[in-house]
Order: structure tokens, then sequence, then C-alpha cells
């Protein structure tokens, strides 16, 4: 029988909300508009990743129209951050499989600088139709409403238990076929909870975050290997075979060596899902909730 982890209850609960994440982005897009590097952009993709996960949250339990046009005014600029953040990884992985005087590096370094290049100037463009004003607006007026909940409360409680169960559904999915498309929704699956856990149930977050933190890295390299590896297909298709075929026989090595990794951090302790899905139900949670409140919980998901 799992055991959820244990849950302190001394610690303060601080919320660092969608008041914070909403500046930062802001703060992260002056930053990123200069030269594009691939921190800058990472560091502004994940403060509007914060800010939509938390909409789409908060849009469940206290119905509001600034959510959706949260969503909608960040939707265009989140996409295009994930395209030139996939081309800047992809960029990364290249120099790590190989050396400098390998043909193919050089080939693939080559095309995916020039496509960066072009992603940057979308980027920059779409930032500069960016509604800043609109923005801080949203900013100073959807804060009251993310508060309306306490933290730890069980109404963020069911959206963590909802979250995990897809996760859960979409892990057996993934365990069943071989669609590296599944690996991939179950990273977004993962990183939804992640970031519902961290903004709305600290305490948990304090003890669960390492483990979420490591599979979510672990499933993004397996993502960003896929991306490297229809690249490889596509644009090395009249080089060397064989060579092409060691650079693919690289990546998979690559790619089954996290997803080994990946089964055996969920089967480490007692299988992390029934771990924090216990968490959530009662097993070591928060005195302050009841039973029948965990009831409904469970029943509502």
């Amino acid at each position: 029988m799992p055991h959820a982890n244990v849950i302190s209850t001394g610690i303060s609960l601080k919320r660092i909300g969608l008041d914070f994440w909403m500046e930062k982005s802001l703060a992260e897009a002056d930053r990123a508009h200069h030269d594009w590097n691939p921190s800058a952009v990472h560091d502004l993709r994940v403060a509007l990743r914060r800010c939509r996960t938390m909409a789409e949250a908060l849009s469940e339990v206290n119905p509001a129209p600034g959510w959706r046009k949260l969503k909608k005014s960040s939707r265009a600029l989140f996409h295009r951050l994930g395209e030139l953040r996939d081309t800047q990884v992809a960029r990364e992985w290249v120099k790590k499989l190989s050396v400098p005087s390998e043909p193919i590096r050089k080939h693939l370094l080559k095309i995916l600088s020039r496509k960066e290049r072009q992603q940057r100037a979308d980027a920059a463009r779409v930032l500069d139709r960016f509604d800043r004003k609109a923005w801080r607006k949203m900013a100073r007026k959807l804060p009251e409403k993310a508060d309306f909940f306490p933290l730890e409360s069980v109404v963020f409680q069911r959206l963590a238990l909802s979250s995990l169960n897809q996760a859960l559904e979409l892990h057996h999915r993934a365990s069943r076929g071989r669609s590296r498309i599944a690996w991939h929704r179950l990273r977004i699956a993962i990183k939804k909870f992640r970031y519902i856990v961290e903004n709305f149930l600290p305490q948990r977050y304090q003890a669960w975050s390492a483990d979420l933190k490591l599979m979510q890295d672990l499933l993004g390299d397996v993502h960003d290997l896929d991306v490297l590896r229809v690249t490889v297909r596509r644009q090395c298709a009249n080089l060397d075979p064989a060579a092409v075929a060691v650079w693919l026989e690289k990546m998979e090595a690559e790619r089954k060596q996290r997803l080994d990794q990946f089964r055996e951090k969920l089967h480490e302790k007692e299988f992390l899902w029934l771990s924090w899905r216990a968490g959530l139900q009662g097993g070591n949670s928060l005195q302050t909730i009841s039973l029948i409140d965990f009831q409904d919980a469970y029943s509502a998901s």
C-alpha cells in the first residue's frame, strides 16, 4: 500500500500568485527582446506558461471572462516562443551529440541557425504587437479573483486530483504504445499538475517538487530528442545514410535512457502516482480538511 509523502503543516503559506507572474512576464519580455538568447526565451515562456496554467485552473473554480482574455492575449507569443525554444534546444543537442568535425553537425547547425534567425524575427514581431497596457490592467484586476480561495483549499485539491488522474490515464496510453505524441502529451499533463500544486498547494509541493521536476525534465529531454529526430530525417535525407543512421541511433539511445529513468522514478517510492493521489485524498493530508471534503473532491474528479 503506497504512502503519501509527509506534508508539513508548519511552513508559512506565502502566495506567489498570478500578480507576481504577470509582472514577471513583462520583465522577462523586456529582457528577451534584446537578443532572444536561450535563457531569456526560456524564462519568458515559463512565466507566461505559469500565468496561462493558473488562468486555466482558476477558470474552473471562479469563472470570469478575464481568464480567457489572459490566455487569448498571450497565445500567439507563447506559441512563437515555443517554436523558437525548440530550435534553440535542438542546436544544443546537436552540439552535445557530436564533435565539431562531423559533416552532419555542420549541416544541421547551419539549418537550425537560419531557422532560429527567422523565428527570432517572428517572435519579435509578435512581442511588438503584445498589448502590455491590457496585460497590466488584467494584472491589477485578476489577482483578486485568483485569491478568492485560500492556499491548500479543497477546491485546489480537487483541481490537482483531476489533473493527476488525467496524467495517469495519459501514462497508461503512452506505456501501452510506441507513440511519441503520447509521451509529449504526458509531459504537458505532468507540467500542468506540477504548476497547480506549486501555485495552490505549496505544502504538498514542498514534499513533491524534486520528483515532479525530475519527471518533467526527463520527458522534456524525450520531447527535445523527438523534435530533433524529425529535423534529422527531413534535412539529412541526401547525406550519407550510414552517418544519418548513427545519429538516429544516438538519439534513440539517449531517449531510451531517459524513459527508463522515468519509469524507475515512478516505481521508486511505492509508485509515485498512488503516493500523490493518497496525499490528495486524505493519506497524511492536512487535518484542517475534513473527510467529507476529501470525499467530495474525489467524487468530483
